[in-house]
């Protein structure tokens, strides 16, 4: 494909993103790459009274033209080389779905207080000594974790600080009105976790959102993966592994055989964790406790905002 012919085909598929999410193309203008970055806004959105699921597959649809963006070349890329159907309506929405939810999920490294670009859900250390945990504190009253009694959800944990943070606790947190957390490395953040619980959180999150995905736990590291069809230039569908590290920033996709699919279900890792972190992520409890919970108005539009941010800073930067 000609340098020409990949910026004309860029331009189309803005077109249609564009009109599929019901928005003009008035401020777009040919430029290198179609697009005239001085005349593009990220729109910012209002939103009201919705469920965790909801709200975040509404600023996934809301943001999708946003995001293709600023990562049309990752797309159109991955389309080329396995001849995925790159204007297929089902494919944008699903590639862009779990790049948006995994760059609001993801860390760049394993190290404390490390925090992707989007939001501030610090990487946090636990089980080692002396465990990081026991320094952070509740913003509001500055009371240490380790000094607070846990929940009786649970209550076989010795302190607030010594929770494995699964699913609703980690999202929950994640969406409450107020900033909940302190500490003097990490400043201020509404919630955190490291690599099992913020890929607990991601799977359940995207269960509820209709992706069949698991968490693989290896030796020390866990991370997700999905089984997402996609539509190819021929019509048929092809199974691809989706492999996301929301540890390490890191987001591949690879080609599944049909026997590469059945087995795909059963595999979760050889660690002996491997089974609770998949059980915790499609807990039904956990799941209805993520279903029914109302995110506050306050954090829709924190998150919000954190998002135009980040996309104008992305989108300026091309």
């Amino acid at each position: 494909m000609s340098n020409k012919t990949g910026k004309i085909i860029t331009a189309l598929l803005i077109s249609i993103i564009l009109n599929a999410c019901g928005q003009s193309d008035s401020k777009l203008k040919a430029g290198s790459d179609g697009i005239e970055k001085s005349t593009y806004e990220v729109k910012a959105f209002h939103y009201d009274s919705l469920t965790i699921p909801f709200f975040f597959s509404e600023l996934c649809k809301n943001h999708q033209r946003d995001f293709y963006l600023t990562d049309s070349t990752g797309f159109n890329a991955f389309c080329s080389d396995e001849n995925v159907n790159p204007s297929d309506s089902s494919n944008i929405s699903k590639y862009f779905t779990i790049k948006i939810l995994h760059s609001i999920f993801t860390s760049h490294s394993a190290s404390n207080c490390s925090r992707g670009d989007v939001t501030n859900i610090p990487y946090q250390w636990h089980w080692i000594e002396p465990n990081p945990r026991y320094n952070i504190y509740f913003a509001s009253g500055r009371k240490l974790l380790k000094e607070t009694k846990p929940p009786k959800e649970f209550s076989k944990y010795r302190s607030f600080a010594d929770i494995d943070r699964t699913p609703y606790l980690f999202i929950s947190d994640f969406v409450s009105q107020n900033l909940k957390y302190y500490s003097a490395t990490c400043d201020t953040f509404s919630t955190f976790g490291w690599c099992s619980e913020r890929e607990m959180a991601f799977i359940a999150l995207l269960k509820l959102l209709g992706y069949e995905g698991k968490v693989i736990a290896e030796g020390n590291h866990s991370w997700s993966e999905l089984s997402i069809s996609f539509k190819l230039n021929t019509g048929h569908f092809q199974h691809f592994k989706v492999i996301v590290d929301n540890t390490f920033n890191r987001l591949n996709l690879e080609i599944m055989s049909e026997e590469d699919s059945v087995n795909w279900k059963t595999n979760i890792g050889s660690s002996n964790l491997a089974g609770w972190y998949n059980q915790k992520a499609n807990s039904k409890v956990e799941l209805d406790n993520i279903k029914t919970h109302l995110v506050s108005a306050k954090a829709m539009a924190r998150i919000e905002s954190e998002i135009v941010m980040y996309l104008d800073k992305k989108i300026n930067e091309r």
